[in-house]
């Protein structure tokens, strides 16, 4: 498979541990909505990592990431701009509502936006093109090799 991660793509997973957050969502009995818990798994296996899974209930979490005044944060979601299945994004904040899966009960710019107006964040959103969205589990080829690239290109930096 072809490389999906845009040079764009790899700068922005240049984390920096004790300023950055990821937020995932997503449903993992939805396909490749479920590529936001793939990620987390994946990427909770570092503690230098600040990872939050927001599953399809993201406002949940609002006030931890709150408390964790990150500087900067990434949310990975499954989300529908045209693209192929398993391409990467980063995602306008005024385009959530048109792009993101409607898996969530408050749409993620507005969670998003609260966190990032009291923590006084930026905000990163990297969309995963799902293949499918249908009830079911497990990810679409290409979305779990885009997942395990993204996990593999932030993992790298904390290896060694």
């Amino acid at each position: 498979m072809s490389n999906s991660l845009t040079a764009e793509i790899l700068e922005v997973l240049k984390l920096r541990p004790d300023q950055d957050l990821i937020i995932t969502a997503g449903n993992s009995f939805r396909k490749d909505d479920g590529v936001g818990p793939y990620l987390s798994q994946k990427l909770s296996k570092l503690p230098q990592i600040r990872i939050l899974h927001g599953g399809d209930t993201p406002e949940n979490i609002m006030e931890e990431a709150i408390a964790m005044k990150p500087s900067r944060v990434l949310v990975f979601d499954a989300a529908d701009f045209g693209g192929r299945a398993g391409e990467t994004r980063i995602i306008p904040e005024h385009s959530i509502p048109q792009t993101a899966y409607s898996t969530h009960s408050i749409p993620l710019n507005v969670i998003t936006g609260i966190i990032a107006g009291e923590a006084h964040a930026e905000v990163i959103f990297i969309g995963i093109q799902p293949r499918s969205v249908e009830f079911g589990e497990g990810l679409s080829a290409e979305v779990k090799w885009t997942a395990d690239a993204i996990a593999e290109a932030v993992l790298r930096q904390f290896s060694g």
